[in-house]
This record gives C-alpha cells, structure tokens and sequence, in this order.
C-alpha cells in the first residue's frame, strides 16, 4: 500500500527542517516529486518504503532549490561558502533506485 502524502508531508518537513508552516509548499514538492520519481521508476516493481523515501529525497531537493538559483546554493551559515549544485531534480534518487534493483542512468537503454 503506497504511502499517504501526509506522511510524505511530515517526512519531508523533518528532512528540510520545517516544523510548521510552509503547507502549500511543501505538498506541491511532494506532487511534483512524486509525478518524477513515479517516471523514473517506470514499470519496475519498487517497495513502498523505498519510493517515499526516493519522493522525500526529490522534494527536499526540489523544496531547497530556491536557495540554489542558478546552481548555486546560497547558505545563511557565515562559515561556509556558496557551493555549485545540480540542476536535477532526481540526483538523489538514482543512487537509491540502483540500489533497488531498478536500472537507471548509464544502465538504461532506449
């Protein structure tokens, strides 16, 4: 049984550090993840654990990009530099669906 988009929600606030506010938000990134992570995994058979955690991973990256315009992730932090960041949208879900079984990246043949 997939699991429900108010814990994909709660989930992600923990993983973005949101402990309130910010609803509207937060469930567009989780729809939006989930419409991605749904494409790349394609017809592949994926446990419903994995899956969230794949949508939560892609929300979050989706959730933070507006502090990354540019490719460029600005942080409040005084001791750190801004650092280049990748500009797709599924870059921590790959890793995660190789992991599971499922062919992505290089393995892929159109």
């Amino acid at each position: 049984m997939a699991i429900d988009t108010t814990t994909l929600v709660t989930r992600l606030r923990d993983e973005v550090n949101v402990p309130a506010g910010d609803d509207q938000r937060l469930a567009e990134k989780i729809a939006t993840a989930t419409v991605y992570v749904d494409n790349a995994i394609g017809g592949a058979s994926v446990a419903d654990e994995v899956r969230a955690d794949c949508i939560v991973g892609c929300a979050a990256d989706l959730y933070n990009s507006r502090d990354a315009r540019l490719g460029v992730m600005n942080v409040a932090d005084g001791t750190l530099e801004p650092y280049r960041v990748s500009s797709d949208p599924l870059r921590s879900v790959w890793p995660k669906l190789n992991a599971a079984g499922v062919p992505t990246g290089g393995l892929v043949v159109a």
